[in-house]
């Protein structure tokens, strides 16, 4: 249970008015948690920025209000219980997002553009943990920004160049070259493709770069956490804050929030296999699907491409 969670629990609300208690004394901004007479959980912001909110939300209310001296207040309310886990990563996500906020009279403005990051995951419904596979594909994604994109590219256009959690073709994207990830378990003889685009001939060049990754136990020199890799890349990102913030985002769209969860399985990256996706490579194409077939996933046998790999693998 987080923090605010055990707060908004403990929190006693009289039957005549909600309740609020201030977040922190030492932070530059003027948050509290509210609890409604009816229960549901509020994170309230008073600020002397008039808040721009211009749509409503499903998952959760956000309400602007001027207050009798002036300022503004600026409400969060939940109202999917459902949501409640997720809901006190996020408000915990805007207080300590703003913490070293440089400037305070664009509070409201700072605020709901974090908050909007939250949208389309609240909106989901999602409990915050990626399943198996997704999970599996996200760390292989991270592992080629660590080690290939940043490192050929720099910290930026790295970044910038991951595309695939905004529902790109191909996962990454560079001015003269783009690339395919996957992540499978050491001998498994498949790799599954999610769509014709995905590896159908592109106009630029195209590798599909495998990860193998596997779990491991705990303690071992190259085994590591989700939430381990995710720190691990922030850290590297920190000397770019534009880098970083883009970096946070394309996570926030890739359905990953902090969460202990990731903290608990460890896994151990073994190599990446690299493979030219050129003319007779074995692939769907779009040009070849009869009229009507608009989605298709696939397997991909890694015997049948071993003609087109790269030497040497990538450590």
């Amino acid at each position: 249970m987080t923090v605010f969670e055990t707060r908004w629990r403990e929190m006693t609300v009289h039957p005549e008015s909600p309740a609020f208690q201030r977040v922190d004394e030492l932070h530059p901004l003027d948050f509290y948690l509210g609890k409604e007479v009816s229960g549901e959980w509020i994170l309230l912001l008073i600020t002397d920025e008039r808040p721009k909110t211009s749509r409503e939300y499903q998952a959760i209310h956000v309400i602007c209000r001027e207050r009798q001296d002036g300022r503004w207040a600026l409400l969060f309310r939940l109202m999917n219980p459902e949501l409640e886990k997720l809901f006190s990563l996020l408000c915990e996500d805007l207080v300590e997002s703003s913490r070293n906020i440089q400037d305070r009279a664009l509070s409201a403005t700072f605020v709901l553009a974090r908050f909007a990051r939250w949208q389309k995951l609240l909106e989901r419904g999602q409990s915050g943990i990626l399943e198996d596979e997704a999970l599996r594909g996200l760390i292989g994604e991270l592992l080629f920004l660590e080690k290939q994109a940043i490192p050929a590219k720099g910290l930026r256009e790295a970044v910038n160049g991951w595309v695939g959690p905004a529902g790109a073709e191909r996962d990454f994207r560079f001015a003269e070259h783009e690339y395919e990830v996957k992540a499978i378990r050491t001998g498994a003889k498949r790799v599954v493709i999610s769509s014709a685009e995905q590896l159908d001939l592109p106009a630029k060049l195209l590798d599909l770069f495998i990860g193998l990754l596997d779990e491991a136990e705990p303690g071992g020199p190259e085994v590591f956490t989700p939430l381990g890799l995710v720190d691990r890349l922030k850290e590297a990102l920190e000397s770019d804050p534009i880098a970083l913030e883009a970096f946070e985002s394309k996570l926030m769209d890739a359905g990953f929030v902090t969460r202990h969860e990731y903290n608990e399985r460890t896994f151990v990256f073994r190599q990446f296999r690299m493979f030219r996706v050129a003319e007779g490579f074995p692939a769907i194409r779009r040009s070849q699907l009869p009229t009507g077939i608009r989605k298709v996933v696939w397997e991909l046998e890694v015997s049948a491409i071993l003609a087109f790999e790269l030497s040497p693998a990538v450590p």
